[in-house]
């Protein structure tokens, strides 16, 4: 483009001056840069960002087609075609890395991925060409490597309002200290019961066969829920107290047996055993079955009370741990309680460590098992990690904790929860967790 200087106020006649002349151009002053085409490219990729998802380590996820366009009016060269980014190796296409496109034309490329750790990715996919406005364009890409698939499985606390609880007390010379315990933490097991509006019926015996004044008959009433809180609670007290005078030869299975047999069941225990109530017995003690009955015996007649429903009849236990254990503050030392915590594994039962400090938590998870329900959840699946399993009870998130939340049991494969944690009647339980899986 020529442009002419003509002076406004000079009479002269302008003459030519070319702003572009070369000659008008001091040497070694030239700035001048690459113009701009007159017909400039202009690239135009599609989707604008790539999501794999999570896919299993080693695993190639569904390839995604990515669309190179050149949307302008002069040719697009492209000179590279690659990925960058931390990982970029888990990603590669199956285009050529140059390429020459006219306008309006367009090459497809396959972009694949595959994971090849367990971590989350995100690299860009990066073309190089000769745009002016975009001479390196990205498209954000994503995936991550998991060891599993995440599986979901759902449960209902299950409820029985109608309940029969037998405790079973040792009361030979070694049980003072635990007793104790007992005593101090009752009043938490029966507000449980208040809270879940139970009707139950609840009485007392002990492990002493050898004295024919026990050997399965109640000792005391049979405390129901017709009665006022703060008198079961005061009375039963004073039965759970059965004394350190009775048989150092603990028979809590066939004291069990006895009771609810005949013929004490229709003469001195007649009217406890109801035939639509589910069945909980609960033995304390510091040393393990001495009947001459087996665990398999015994398990087989106390389901057999409930023909129906054989999950309504379940045995609970504070005794030794499966090594024994020891509690010097409160003088107990306690023998494995093998037997009995046998039978509350094959009932669905509970069991907690007569060892510790206190049976708060313990005599609050009782009350629960004894009304049908569970603190443990089996899941149908082995979980990868402990970090991929996340519990929701109704719709809210419960933490992982020992004492209000709930943790995993690697020997039984099931959700345990505890404290305040722990469903409530009809409560919907929700298990997500990663699974072992194969590429698909």
């Amino acid at each position: 483009m020529r442009l002419y200087l003509c002076p406004i106020l000079l009479a002269t006649a302008c003459s030519d001056y070319d702003l572009h002349r070369d000659d008008k151009i001091p040497a070694g002053n030239d700035t001048s840069v690459d113009p701009i085409p007159a017909d400039p490219p202009d690239i135009e990729i599609s989707p604008s960002a790539l999501e794999f998802g999570a896919l299993l380590k080693d695993c190639p996820g569904q390839p995604i087609d990515v669309t190179i366009t050149n949307v302008g009016l002069g040719d697009l060269e492209i000179s590279d075609i690659s990925f960058t980014g931390n990982g970029n190796s888990a990603f590669s296409h199956n285009g050529p890395n140059t390429q020459t496109l006219a306008t309006n034309e367009s090459i497809s490329l396959t972009i694949a991925f595959t994971p090849t750790l367990y971590l989350d990715y995100e690299v860009d996919l990066t073309v190089t060409s000769n745009d002016p406005d975009e001479g390196v364009a990205t498209v954000p890409a994503s995936g991550s490597g998991e060891e599993g698939a995440y599986f979901e499985e759902g449960f209902i606390q299950q409820y029985n309002p109608i309940v029969d609880v037998l405790w079973v007390i040792d009361n030979s010379g070694s049980m003072s200290g635990s007793l104790d315990s007992v005593q101090a933490n009752f009043e938490s097991f029966i507000n449980e019961f208040t809270l879940l509006g139970l009707d139950y019926h609840m009485t007392v015996i002990t492990t002493d066969m050898d004295n024919p004044d026990q050997s399965g008959k109640f000792q005391g009433p049979i405390f129901t829920s017709d009665m006022p809180q703060s008198q079961v609670v005061s009375e039963f007290l004073v039965t759970v107290d059965q004394g350190a005078s009775g048989s150092g030869s603990e028979r809590g299975f066939d004291a069990v047996k006895a009771a609810l047999s005949e013929p004490l069941l229709s003469n001195e225990n007649a009217g406890f055993l109801r035939p639509d109530a589910s069945l909980s017995a609960i033995v304390v003690s510091d040393e393990d079955d001495d009947s001459s009955m087996s665990t398999t015996s015994f398990v087989s007649f106390f389901k057999g009370l409930k023909p129906q429903n054989t999950d309504l009849a379940r045995f609970n236990a504070l005794c030794g741990d499966r090594m024994g254990c020891t509690d010097f503050a409160n003088g107990v030392n306690a023998t494995p309680g093998t037997k009995y915590i046998d039978a509350t594994e094959d009932t669905l039962g509970f069991f907690s460590s007569i060892c510790a400090s206190n049976y708060n938590a313990a005599l609050q998870e009782i009350s629960f098992a004894a009304a049908g329900m569970t603190v443990n959840f089996t899941l149908s699946q082995t979980p990868v990690t402990l970090q991929s399993v996340t519990v929701t009870v109704d719709g809210v998130v419960v933490a992982q904790d020992l004492n209000d939340g709930w943790t995993y049991d690697t020997t039984s494969n099931s959700i345990t929860f505890h404290g305040d944690s722990i469903p409530g009647p009809d409560a919907s339980v929700v298990v997500n967790y990663m699974v072992p899986s194969e590429c698909n």
